[in-house]
């Protein structure tokens, strides 16, 4: 297929090296900090399940001011291989979120970062923040006491419900990556070492979300005249092109043909 929509979504957590669990009293978490080319399944009771079957997946700490990419950081679920297109792809990253809300998001293609401060430096604070574009779309702030959490309701995204407009075009042979910042002020959710970091629930796992749409083989030729002609890059245009493509060359075999070859002898 030429055109996809893809997701891919992050969180800090990974497997116990050896799949084996601790007494319950110890605060040593023997669990790699990384699990590659795989989704791991969130953090689960500690005490559920037999003694072979209670819970080998830990959240992985995230000190404060840290920054995480989110493909190779080397923390909870990762890519083998760094985001870079081929020469015949295109991506339209047209939607982010990020949670909790004290965690920032930042999106960058080669040397660009998407998200700027006004004065044009690249945001301070390591992108647009949780509050903004929350993940899942109305998730309790952190914050609020889980009596309350129900009461208050959820972060909603209100300004970008349509997705990051415009998109971010990331062309043939562009390298691309999002990255994480935690700016809560302390440890998330636990220091390491933390027995809680293997019994910790949703609403102590950070995650970060990303959809775009993935442009590939002729279609690709199809985006780069988009681009050059100034036409946004959505699927909507790319078949309007195809379509008026079609169109064209239809009309012009139907044409009139000019009068000196209309009237020219013909072989038999």
């Amino acid at each position: 297929m030429s055109l996809r929509r893809q997701c891919y979504e992050w969180r800090n957590v990974s497997q116990s090296k050896n799949f084996l669990i601790t007494p319950l009293g110890s605060t040593n978490n023997e669990f790699d900090n990384v699990i590659l080319n795989a989704y791991p399944v969130s953090a689960v009771s500690y005490q559920l399940g037999t003694a072979d079957e209670k819970q080998f997946w830990c959240v992985i700490p995230i000190a404060n001011n840290q920054v995480v990419d989110i493909f190779n950081g080397d923390i909870g679920n990762n890519l083998d291989i760094p985001g870079q297109l081929k020469a015949y792809q295109f991506i339209v990253l047209d939607g982010i979120a990020v949670y909790p809300e004290k965690f920032n998001a930042q999106i960058i293609v080669n040397t660009t970062r998407y998200f700027q401060d006004p004065d044009g430096v690249p945001s301070r604070d390591g992108g647009i923040s949780g509050n903004v574009v929350p993940f899942p779309n109305g998730a309790p702030p952190t914050d609020a006491s889980t009596l309350a959490r129900g009461r208050l309701g959820g972060i909603m995204n209100y300004d970008y419900k349509e997705g990051l407009q415009p998109p971010v075009i990331i062309k043939p042979g562009d390298r691309w990556a999002v990255e994480v910042k935690n700016n809560s002020g302390e440890v998330w959710p636990y220091a390491e070492g933390t027995l809680a970091l293997k019994t910790a629930t949703d609403l102590k796992v950070a995650r970060c979300f990303i959809k775009y749409l993935l442009i590939d083989g002729a279609d690709s030729i199809v985006a780069q005249r988009l681009i050059e002609a100034g036409w946004p890059l959505t699927v909507e245009n790319l078949w309007r092109y195809k379509q008026d493509l079609i169109k064209t060359h239809l009309y012009a075999g139907m044409a009139e043909l000019p009068e000196a070859i209309e009237n020219a002898r013909r072989k038999v």
